[in-house]
């Protein structure tokens, strides 16, 4: 990741994507150049086979004679970016949603807020509780992972209540 590419990043948003529909090997560029800023240098954003598990473990759905819609590279572009803090389970627990522009965009604007709020102190600046940046980081993820266990853990127990 570029230095201060975080801070400065654009998702782009559903009417950004392309509308036409893509072969397997357009639709990778299209993640790659979307998710590049935020991954390590030698990190590829997503393969052929990725996406292939992806639609066999039903995070994606199938291609449709082979092409990739708006649809398929908005859940890619989560996917990609979300998976190296979620397990395949709590991703498709999030992504259970039929609507996907509007989780999308909601996505999009949320990750820029909070990149721009992770990365908005100085290198050097300490916590309120004098924790180096790099430990603070640590239990900053920590925490969120948390909540989102304890949020997806809410959201089941409503869904299985409903179905009952």
């Amino acid at each position: 990741m570029e230095k201060g590419a975080a801070a400065a990043y654009h998702c782009p948003r559903w009417n950004e994507l392309p509308s036409l529909e893509l072969y397997m090997d357009q639709a990778l560029i299209v993640i790659e150049e979307a998710v590049r800023p935020l991954l390590p240098s030698q990190e590829t954003a997503a393969t052929a086979t990725m996406i292939n598990n992806y639609v066999k473990i039903r995070l994606v759905a199938p291609s449709v004679k082979k092409k990739y819609t708006r649809q398929h590279l908005a859940r890619l572009i989560m996917i990609t970016l979300l998976k190296r803090v979620l397990s395949m389970t709590e991703l498709a627990c999030l992504l259970e949603t039929e609507d996907v522009s509007d989780q999308y965009d909601q996505f999009c604007r949320e990750l820029e807020l909070r990149l721009r709020e992770a990365f908005a102190d100085p290198a050097g600046q300490r916590t309120p509780t004098d924790c180096p940046p790099l430990l603070a980081a640590a239990v900053m993820t920590l925490a969120c992972k948390l909540r989102f266990e304890d949020i997806a853990d809410q959201t089941r127990e409503k869904t299985d209540r409903a179905e009952a």
